[in-house]
């Protein structure tokens, strides 16, 4: 329901984590996996991704999601640091064959 998210605390909003996805950011991080690759989400998938993500929360903390997107929202409007339309509506990278 709250932020930081990911295992080290590295993303602030739910805005960051699926940015940090839709770019496909494992191709420049040797600690991440390979295969993630850039996933071409518009601003309005994102909103709509998060919308969903926050609906998942239960009815009894209600009024806590709710100020909480509210930060947040006001937070991406400002600050998107995993934001990189380019490299999310760029060329695929290549994928290298399977082991046989």
């Amino acid at each position: 329901m709250t932020g930081p998210y990911f295992h080290d605390g590295s993303q602030e909003t739910l805005w960051d984590v699926i940015d940090h996805y839709n770019k496909g950011a494992g191709l420049q991080n040797p600690y991440l996996d390979e295969d993630i690759q850039p996933l071409a989400l518009s601003e309005r998938d994102i909103g709509d991704l998060v919308a969903f993500m926050t609906s998942l929360t239960s009815a009894n903390y209600t009024e806590q999601a709710v100020a909480e997107l509210a930060r947040q929202r006001a937070l991406s409007q400002t600050n998107r640091p995993q934001r990189d339309t380019a490299r999310a509506f760029g060329p695929k990278p290549p994928r290298t064959a399977p082991p046989k």
